[in-house]
């Protein structure tokens, strides 16, 4: 029973007093196996799925909005995540199975860093599409004057600047990294309720103002109702977008959080796993969204 203590401390990041039995150490192992076939699979999905949509804005000059440029932003993290992060860490699992080691420190390393920016830009991105939907509602017709392209490119920079620098923290002390990403969740998931709680309000008050004003020329009125729907649509859209983001990631930083406070095992490792890989599945279920938001966008550059 020693050698399996000793395998499965060599194998799996965590260390434990309880006795490991070889059914334990084989429940490890298909946890591993199966997180790889899914790894494996959903990489292709997102990197082919996420690439399509740079390629279809890209390649599409009524699709180059500010809007649309967010979009792109987040639609990049996720091609990153499926043609790097996601191979890195089936790579990172099939040492482990093979060799019965951990895989290489500079290639764990790697994959952590890089999961840490992607994951960070990711909501970054998310949080300032809710702002950007709410500007549409506000800011009404003064929207495309001061929302441009070159202005949103600059805070997905800054953006990816923040990222990068959680990524830092995350090499320099882990306890720091979890401090930071705890606030920067909260914070973001914060804007994003409020965000669009104001933008139920402001399409409620609109719908009514709309209804009411019967002195407004049929014609007119129509033109501010089919407006208004657009955006109303777009905004129900991002929140899609923003939930499922949320909903993928939740369980995993549940299951991290609860780590941290009391230690790790073979079951927290077990659902630290699979909730990880639910993580990375939210990068192939984005394009599906994407897809609709910019069928119904096309033609029509104003509209995300």
């Amino acid at each position: 029973m020693e050698n399996y203590n000793n395998k499965l401390s060599q194998t799996y990041p965590f260390n434990t007093n309880s006795t490991i039995t070889e059914d334990d150490l084989a429940k490890l192992r298909i946890v591993t196996l199966v997180n790889c076939v899914i790894n494996a699979c959903s990489s292709f999905t997102a990197a082919f799925g996420n690439g399509l949509i740079l390629f279809v804005i890209w390649r599409t000059p009524t699709l180059h909005s500010p809007s649309n440029t967010l979009l792109f932003g987040l639609a990049l993290t996720d091609f990153f995540v499926g043609l790097i992060t996601q191979p890195l860490h089936v790579a990172i699992s099939l040492i482990c199975l093979l060799s019965g080691k951990s895989g290489p420190q500079p290639l764990t390393d790697t994959f952590d860093v890089l999961s840490v920016i992607l994951s960070s830009a990711s909501f970054t991105i998310a949080t300032v599409i809710s702002v950007d939907r709410f500007l549409v509602f506000y800011l009404h017709m003064r929207y495309q004057t001061i929302v441009t392209s070159k202005k949103v490119r600059a805070v997905i920079a800054v953006g990816w600047l923040l990222s990068s620098s959680l990524g830092l923290a995350w090499t320099l002390s882990t306890k720091a990294y979890y401090h930071a990403a705890i606030v920067s969740f909260l914070v973001c998931f914060s804007i994003i309720v409020l965000m669009y709680l104001k933008i139920y309000r402001i399409v409620k008050r609109h719908q009514a103002q709309i209804q009411a004003q019967e002195q407004v020329g049929t014609q007119q009125k129509a033109s501010l109702q089919l407006h208004f729907a657009r955006c109303t649509k777009s905004a129900i859209n991002t929140f899609y977008v923003c939930f499922f983001l949320f909903l993928c990631y939740f369980p995993y930083n549940c299951t991290a959080g609860v780590v941290q406070l009391t230690g790790h095992s073979i079951s927290k490792y077990t659902a630290l796993q699979f909730t990880g890989t639910v993580t990375f599945i939210n990068s192939s279920l984005n394009p599906l969204v994407y897809f609709w938001r910019v069928a119904d966008s096309k033609g029509d550059k104003k509209y995300f």
